[in-house]
């Protein structure tokens, strides 16, 4: 029993809550740490602690509960942070590592044997081969890299500017090109020049820019083309592969336009004439 005082007896100390504390603080701690790269791969960690931290405290009798709700709201936050900023970080590293890979020409297909980078072959006021200005002719060879080292060379086949036809029987399913428009396709033969396994229609992206300079893509439209570029599996060094690219393009001035190739996560883009 407490000591007596002249008015009764003296009020008890209020009980406290110690694992309830911890969780809010360790939470605080983790959540301020989400948004900070590199750190918020731990952050994660501590955010799990303080969750732990903060069901224990919940499940003491006769303790507050209000700091160890806080903690696990705290903790739960920080912790789904942690997760979702760790992959944008990752995803703007790696496309920040790619932009500074880039594309570069290589050799051509022509019997002549000549590379892009001769310079007789560039016109002084025309600027590099592979430009929208001055996009290389198709069946020029462009060589990619990843890392500083050789990942893909990709070759454009001649293409069909208007395969409406084709498209119409690959698949009666198939929708008509929208007005004013007509489905291009070109076959792409791709060869992996790295050191593990590259998957083409992942690594690379395949685009049209028309005359007017509207960009268009294999995503404007959902229709089964013949033997797809999606079709090609994960390959391995020097396993090489054709597949079609199927694009519905502007019918006004199609030949005058250009195909464009790209890296995934890369700025960087090759173009080539239309046909």
């Amino acid at each position: 029993m407490g000591p007596v005082g002249p008015g009764g007896p003296a009020p008890l100390a209020p009980a406290k809550n110690t694992f309830g504390l911890v969780s809010l603080i360790v939470g605080a701690v983790a959540f301020v740490g989400a948004f900070i790269p590199i750190i918020n791969y731990v952050s994660g960690f501590a955010a799990i602690a303080g969750l732990v931290f903060g069901i224990i405290a919940v499940t003491r009798k006769g303790k507050p509960k209000g700091l160890a709700k806080g903690g696990i709201a705290a903790s739960g936050v920080a912790l789904l942070l942690s997760i979702v900023l760790a992959i944008v970080y990752t995803v703007g590293f790696v496309a920040a590592v790619h932009d500074a890979q880039g594309l570069k020409s290589g050799s051509s297909s022509d019997t002549s044997g000549d590379s892009l980078t001769d310079p007789t072959e560039v016109p002084s006021n025309e600027g590099d081969v592979g430009t929208r200005t001055n996009p290389a002719p198709i069946g020029t060879t462009i060589a990619t890299t990843a890392d500083g080292q050789p990942e893909y060379e990709i070759t454009l086949g001649a293409p069909t500017l208007n395969a409406d036809a084709i498209i119409a029987a690959e698949n009666q399913f198939n929708d008509a090109a929208p007005a004013g428009m007509q489905y291009a396709m070109v076959p792409i033969t791709v060869t992996y020049q790295g050191a593990k396994t590259g998957t083409p229609w992942m690594d690379l992206d395949v685009s049209f820019v028309s005359a007017a300079g509207t960009t268009h893509s294999e995503n404007d439209s959902s229709v089964v083309g013949p033997a797809p570029l999606s079709d090609i599996h994960e390959l391995y060094p020097a396993g090489t592969a054709t597949g079609n690219v199927v694009i519905a393009i502007p019918t006004a001035d199609a030949a005058t336009g250009t195909w464009v190739i790209s890296q995934s996560f890369s700025d960087e883009k090759f173009y080539s004439a239309a046909q």
